[in-house]
């Protein structure tokens, strides 16, 4: 695994080449936790090395790394560090997608909303004596020296370059330009492959192969999308680039489904892994312990009302304030959660 190969780096490396910079601890809101530190410091050695490799003349395929972090952990604040840097390398177009419209909004005004309690950035960016602004954009500009994000979804992304239509992202002007791509709770977006099904097999060289992709569209399409718009057109540029491809894609997730496939699929991309039982054991989240039962389903329904009276009990006899027990039940249907209530 690639972050087993970087941490043996730490090793022979001096530590100031790993340090990092103030340009960017500087330029965030919040100190960075050691895991947080470690993610970055694992990046900037696979950075330097593959810079190296670059001096030497090696022709290297554009950088994809994917940092598997606990939920809670702070992914976004390594985001925002990410952002920092490749800003400094020359880099002024990121794209941030997902795969829900519900994760965007909270993560757009961590971001870009400096009066939001969760704004990851410092009041005022300043790098290399310049005032930094984040813009949040539709399309890019060449006359724009600030941080332009287009904030997305993998179905949007999609269809804007499907479309081409008017104020639409046209894939032409992408494939122009040297763009970070950042693609959060990235195990959604591996969903077919976690399945043992191919979809590189079926990719053609045509945008247009799946058609417009609808809110309701199946896993497979959207990762047959991913695989084919985000890897294949945006950050390989068709392979049509004859320059160095300076594209970035930097993948987050919490959770990499446990199969083979995508196991081969990360082996040389997993550049940090800070699981739940690390974050755990860090000190700095809930213990998790979890009940099973074999009961029928009315039996654990009940079970799990009993079990949230005695932990209020438990709470009212040792005064412990503002405790507010919550059971949730997760049904696969409205009709399952009706009958359930």
């Amino acid at each position: 695994m690639l972050c087993n190969k970087i941490e043996n780096q730490k090793e022979v490396l001096d530590e100031e080449t790993f340090t990092i910079p103030e340009y960017i601890t500087n330029n965030l809101r919040y100190p960075l936790y050691d895991w947080q530190r470690v993610a970055l410091e694992n990046f900037l050695i696979n950075e330097r090395l593959r810079q190296k490799k670059i001096s030497k003349g090696e022709t290297l395929p554009p950088n994809h790394l994917m940092f598997n972090m606990a939920t809670g952990s702070g992914k976004t604040l390594v985001m925002a560090a990410l952002i920092l840097y490749y800003y400094k390398q020359g880099y002024r177009n990121f794209i941030f997608f997902v795969n829900q419209n519900a994760i965007l909004g909270k993560t757009q005004a961590n971001f870009i909303d400096s009066s939001h309690n969760k704004y990851l950035f410092a009041e005022n960016i300043v790098i290399d004596g310049i005032h930094v602004n984040i813009r949040e954009v539709e399309l890019f500009s060449d006359s724009c020296n600030d941080i332009q994000i287009k904030f997305t979804t993998i179905q949007k992304l999609h269809n804007d370059i499907y479309k081409e239509g008017e104020n639409a992202l046209l894939l032409s002007d992408l494939q122009k330009r040297d763009v970070v791509l950042f693609g959060d709770e990235a195990h959604h977006l591996n969903a077919s492959t976690s399945k043992k099904k191919s979809a590189a097999n079926e990719l053609t060289d045509d945008i247009s192969f799946i058609g417009e992709l609808k809110d309701s569209a199946k896993a497979e399409d959207i990762e047959r999308s991913w695989e084919h718009t985000v890897r294949h057109c945006i950050l390989e540029k068709d392979g049509k680039s004859t320059d160095l491809n300076k594209n970035v894609l930097l993948e987050f997730t919490a959770t990499i489904p446990n199969t083979d496939e995508v196991k081969e699929k990360y082996e040389d991309k997993i550049i940090s892994k800070f699981e739940l039982k690390d974050f755990v054991e860090a000190g700095c989240t809930k213990h998790i312990r979890l009940v099973r039962s074999n009961l029928e389903l009315r039996e654990r329904i009940l079970q799990a009302l009993l079990l949230n009276w005695y932990r209020y009990a438990i709470a009212t006899k040792y005064g412990i304030s503002n405790f507010k027990p919550v059971i949730l039940f997760r049904s696969k249907t409205i009709e399952e959660s009706k009958a359930d209530y």
